[in-house]
């Protein structure tokens, strides 16, 4: 009995390891074909690049014009070198997220593109990184157009029930509205169609209940400023995040917290949502974002500010209302306080060590795995670039 029990025993445990083997194998396999083989490794000093941005930057001799042209040439110069054209991807250098090698390429492009594109809508042109002239647009337009192109092995793929790239086509079609003179407005219909094909997937899948809701609202209503015909109601999405609402420009984002999301995801996705459409629900968006502003604008000094909530890594966007505010309600006040809390984050956060290999690091100052949610991937830092796309977004 004994006897059998143990070749019962020593079965059991083969089959295990069988089994776990081919899991492994399947494991393996799959994140070799989701390209998680070809991350590059972070550097790990500060390479001259850095400093020389650093030493620009921080400098008192330089206009603030000229400090804020190399910061911007310093995250072209990232996003170039690690955009692969072929892929429609920008993958940073660093650690991935749960979502897979070929999302957060997506993610690093999208969060990195609207940057781009605040460029092209400020009337600067061309970029010169590293002696050479990029036509911006012709970029993003090869860009946009091979990633929504189902019969492209560059497709970002099809979007699914609570799905981060519902998250990423916000900024595409942010990206597309800013650059719709440049973009949009020269296509020919199929293309059109293809790319408000992709787009208008997120109006067909289950969101989070959360800043979530917002995204198909933006996605849907820049199609419809770009002149697409768009039959899907986004006011039930809308209206059901706005029951977070809890007064001073904040909301309560669930799963349960009251954090800095409110400045650098939910007033920054409503300032869109009424730059795009003033009629989109205007007095209250427009007094959250003031509400919004205030209250930020109490939180920020020239030591930073209270590290407070979720995806900390994000930190260079906390000023992003006191932009949105001056292009909404423009006057010297506004615009000269949006200018200062930008200027006294950023100076703060690039004096530490917070720019490397052309991106912002995944951490606080330098990278800091301890600090990253299990959704950062090397790209997701980039939502902190949303105060940068404001400020280009105001006159100079």
């Amino acid at each position: 009995m004994s006897m059998s029990i143990r070749k019962l025993g020593g079965i059991l445990v083969l089959s295990c390891f069988l089994l776990s083997s081919a899991a492994y194998g399947v494991v393996f396999i799959n994140y070799s074909v989701d390209g998680w083989h070809r991350y590059v490794p972070l550097s790990e000093e500060e390479g001259p690049a850095e400093a020389a941005i650093k030493e620009v930057f921080l400098s008192n001799s330089k206009t603030v014009e000229e400090r804020y042209e190399a910061l911007f040439g310093y995250f072209a110069a990232g996003a170039l070198e690690y955009l692969s054209q072929e892929d429609a991807r920008i993958n940073y250098p660093g650690i991935g997220s749960k979502h897979g090698y070929r999302v957060n390429g997506l993610e690093g492009f999208a969060r990195t593109g609207t940057l781009l594109a605040a460029w092209v809508d400020s009337g600067r042109g061309d970029v010169v990184v590293e002696g050479r002239s990029v036509d911006l647009v012709a970029l993003l337009r090869h860009v946009l157009l091979t990633g929504t192109d189902p019969r492209s092995a560059a497709y970002w793929g099809r979007i699914r029930d609570r799905d981060l790239r519902i998250v990423e086509a916000a900024d595409i079609a942010r990206i597309l509205w800013m650059t719709r003179e440049q973009i949009w407005d020269r296509l020919d219909e199929a293309d059109k169609a293809q790319l408000a094909d992709w787009l208008l997937q997120v109006t067909s899948v289950e969101t989070h209940p959360n800043n979530w809701m917002l995204f198909p609202v933006t996605v849907t209503v820049a199609l419809r400023a770009l002149g697409w015909q768009v039959s899907f109601d986004e006011k039930h999405l809308y209206e059901r995040f706005k029951r977070h609402y809890l007064g001073n420009g904040w909301f309560y984002d669930m799963p349960g917290v009251v954090d800095y999301y409110n400045a650098w995801g939910i007033s920054y996705e409503l300032f869109w949502i009424t730059a795009i459409d003033g009629r989109f629900d205007r007095a209250f968006i427009r007094n959250l974002i003031k509400d919004s502003a205030d209250l930020t604008s109490h939180l920020i000094g020239p030591r930073g500010f209270p590290v407070m909530g979720r995806s900390i890594c994000y930190r260079t966007a906390v000023p992003a209302p006191l932009a949105a505010q001056a292009l909404l309600n423009p006057s010297p006040g506004s615009a000269g306080l949006a200018r200062r809390a930008t200027d006294a984050i950023w100076r703060y956060f690039v004096a530490r060590g917070s720019l490397q290999d052309g991106a912002l690091t995944q951490g606080f100052f330098r990278s800091d795995p301890a600090l990253l949610d299990y959704y950062s991937g090397a790209g997701s830092c980039h939502w902190g670039l949303r105060s940068l796309i404001l400020a280009f977004l105001n006159p100079r």
